[in-house]
């Protein structure tokens, strides 16, 4: 091993211990253990790093939902301003195949999660030995990179260190994203008496979490050259089409941006939404002003727009689309700075003030109410005081009725509006939402805006350790006994009405009240949005349910 005190251990104490360091040096402060035996050398090492203060502890009997608070702390960590890895440790066979859900959400939002799965040595593989994937490896194909140490490696804190400096942005991408660390254990598991009572903690230096990798320094720079140039030499043709970033830092993007006169079509978890040159519910604009539309020639595309079906018939048009990479915000917001300081653009391109307010205008003839589930929604998204909540979406209807109603709420009084929009799934919000709040300031609210099937989708998210303090989480339940968005699909036709109930819709017949009881957490239900927005001022962590009418098919209305 790498330090002289780890040739007097057990093989399996001193390869934990390598993998612990390695983790620590990494700039990993967050674990999440799952119960396992065989990953009990791991446990046992990752305990004694956290009694010594070197690192915060999480347990959770459950893989998957353990992964998505891994997730969630990672995507917090990231919106707070000091992105880290974030590791999950569980032991072998199928727990490893519970952490893919949160891993491919992990992928393509390109969060640094880490995956410390325990395995069996490798002499078993191909027997049939009980518990033993044999190819678990290689079980989480969307990573980054991956890794197999051997049981007893001597090199375990080198290999370690290798993927994890690709999870934070040092692979040949260049954005951070999710590793596998599999690590073989040989029996014994457990520590001798005298190596569970040494304080080799020491070891554990725990330096500054490493600087992000600047993403801008190993893209190509045509995209923000080209993106640049279309911003200010062509802004009366040209539209930005705002998508969910993943908590990257936009580092001025939104100013640069409004300089140039060019309108902003914002999906709600944007924080360009925010923007004085954001169109409101810019769908409807896109569906209903063929001028505007045709007369727009290029769209730079900044994040991941995946919302609506408008966006996406835009991006499959004849249109020039600039894509500006994931991480590389902050390039093109100090690209479009430095034309205007050379003075090339010192003003708006002729004409591109009109441009903007053209969309803006539009989109400000189509906003409307939207009804009670939009009032609901916009007592969710207003602060109770000075300070603006986060509030983190359900990728369903709920984030579809934000995005309805986000710009009748004053920017000011106005939540930020986070999402999982990875692979934009309904799983995992409720551990998501509850590392997400646990990554930030716990003075700032955090709100879940999630509807009842989602909600029940991971209901043992609820449950934490014996003793764990309830998250800084307000949970709010918009509950309709169903699958709302399929009633704003193609699956509410005429035709379809005797499949839609059952198949779509799935209605439960349940409220929360006793499931909240059962995990512990405080229930109230809110009626209407006077009562919600008390209940929120409040400020208290706990369950809020909202009833709503339930789901019919827009056929039989």
């Amino acid at each position: 091993m790498n330090t002289s005190p780890d040739q007097q251990l057990q093989l399996s104490t001193a390869v934990a211990r390598a993998v612990v360091r390695a983790l620590t040096a990494a700039g990993v402060r967050d674990v999440v253990i799952c119960p396992g035996s065989r990953s009990a050398p791991l446990t046992y090492a990752l305990a004694q790093a956290a009694a010594a203060g070197r690192i915060d502890t999480f347990v959770r009997i459950d893989e998957r939902s353990a992964a998505f608070l891994a997730l969630g702390l990672a995507k917090g960590h990231r919106i707070a301003g000091h992105p880290r890895p974030v590791a999950v440790v569980t032991t072998s066979g199928s727990a490893v195949a519970n952490l893919h859900p949160a891993f491919v959400e992990a992928a393509y939002a390109h969060l640094p999660l880490i995956a410390l799965t325990a395995d069996r040595p490798a002499r078993l593989r191909g027997t049939g030995a009980n518990q033993t994937l044999d190819a678990q490896a290689t079980m989480l194909p969307e990573a980054l990179t991956g890794c197999d140490i051997p049981a007893g490696a001597a090199d375990a804190e080198a290999i370690a260190g290798r993927c994890l400096a690709a999870a934070c942005g040092a692979g040949p991408g260049g954005q951070p994203g999710p590793v596998q660390i599999n690590v073989q254990f040989d029996v014994p598991l457990v520590p001798t008496a005298a190596e569970a009572a040494a304080d080799w903690t020491a070891e554990l230096t725990c330096p500054p979490v490493p600087a992000p990798i600047p993403v801008t320094e190993t893209v190509e720079t045509a995209q923000i050259t080209a993106a640049a140039e279309a911003l200010t030499a062509a802004a009366g043709e040209t539209i930005v089409l705002g998508g969910d970033v993943h908590g990257f830092p936009l580092a001025g993007l939104a100013a640069a941006l409004e300089a140039t006169g060019v309108p902003i079509l914002a999906e709600p978890s944007c924080p360009l939404v925010d923007s004085s040159a954001a169109v409101p519910t810019h769908p409807q604009v896109l569906e209903t002003h063929p001028e505007l539309l045709d007369a727009c020639r290029r769209v730079v595309v900044i994040g991941k727009p995946t919302l609506f079906r408008s966006d996406a018939k835009l991006l499959a048009s004849d249109r020039q689309i600039i894509r500006i990479p994931a991480g590389a915000e902050a390039g093109l917001a100090a690209a479009l700075d430095t034309e205007r300081e050379a003075g090339c653009h010192s003003e708006r391109p002729a004409g591109a003030g009109g441009w903007s307010d053209r969309w803006i205008a539009a989109g400000r003839k189509l906003s409307g109410t939207g009804g009670r589930r939009a009032e609901i929604v916009q007592a969710a998204l207003t602060a109770a005081g000075d300070v603006r909540p986060h509030v983190y979406a359900a990728s369903s209807s709920a984030i579809r009725v934000i995005a309805e109603s986000i710009h009748a709420v004053p920017v000011e009084k106005r939540a930020h509006v986070h999402a999982s929009r990875g692979l934009a799934g309904i799983d995992g919000l409720i551990s998501t939402a509850t590392g997400f709040s646990r990554a930030l300031d716990p003075a700032v609210p955090v709100r879940l805006i999630i509807g009842d099937l989602a909600m029940l989708h991971e209901i043992g998210g609820l449950l934490r350790e014996a003793g764990e303090e309830l998250p800084a989480l307000q949970i709010i339940v918009l509950n309709d006994d169903g699958g709302q968005i399929f009633a704003g699909l193609e699956h509410g036709q005429d035709h379809l009405v005797p499949y839609f109930q059952r198949f779509f819709v799935t209605p439960h017949g349940r409220d929360f009240a006793d499931l909240a009881a059962g995990y512990g957490w405080p229930y109230t239900r809110a009626g209407s949005p006077a009562e919600l927005a008390e209940v929120l001022a409040a400020g208290e962590p706990g369950i809020i349910e909202v009833p709503l009418p339930p789901v019919v098919s827009p056929a039989v209305r």
